[in-house]
């Protein structure tokens, strides 16, 4: 009984999240820019920095598609150590709005470059969302999204549950509060993460 118990121990963290965002509407093209830092280890260690870029095309109304990539640099906290890695995804988003609601479906495809010894884990991940909007300048919103691995073990290992606010500076500015529970699953170790963000976007 002792290995089944230990293997299904479960890892809770607390982490943060911090993102700048800027984007630009030319026609039906949207092009953005955007820096992250997130914390681990109950906020005290640095878990990620990206630099990521992007381009979305607006099909028909309600209806996108976008291809981004990402420069990661990945902080492993038990060795001191660090990987740069590169991902690529493309996405097609559909959104319909009734009333003040907005329902939104996204379907990603993302892969990611890896060191040697480590396998590039390609994933296809779903979200569906409900947005209100409110006659003040807080849009809140929820999201569920979940995760199937294509490689290695071929399963869904992980979900997400969101809830936030984004609040309306003016045309061109608005930030972002929001709560993510991850959790992790089929894995060695069950993971539970509790996420909190805050991230500032700029229209141009």
């Amino acid at each position: 009984m002792l290995p089944t118990f230990l293997k299904s121990q479960v890892v809770s963290d607390a982490h943060l999240w911090s993102a700048v965002s800027v984007s630009k509407k030319i026609n039906d093209f949207e092009f953005s820019f955007s820096e992250e830092l997130r914390f681990d280890e109950n906020f005290t260690h640095v878990d990620k920095l990206f630099s990521e870029i992007g381009a979305e095309y607006k099909i028909i109304k309600g209806l996108s598609v976008s291809a981004n990539y990402r420069f990661n640099r990945d902080n492993d906290y038990e060795s001191g150590n660090y990987d740069l890695k590169n991902r690529f995804d493309i996405k097609v988003d559909y959104k319909y709005k009734y009333n003040n609601f907005q329902f939104g479906f996204r379907t990603k495809f993302q892969t990611q470059t890896a060191p040697s010894y480590k396998n590039n884990t390609t994933y296809n991940r779903n979200k569906f969302s409900i947005k209100y909007k409110m006659e003040n300048p807080f849009t809140p919103y929820i999201y569920y999204e979940f995760y199937y691995q294509f490689n290695d073990q071929k399963v869904i290992n992980r979900n997400r549950f969101s809830l936030g606010t984004k609040y309306k500076i003016n045309e061109n500015n608005a930030v972002k509060l929001f709560y993510i529970f991850e959790n992790r699953f089929n894995v060695k170790n069950l993971e539970h993460s509790h996420i909190w963000g805050v991230s500032y976007s700029i229209s141009l």
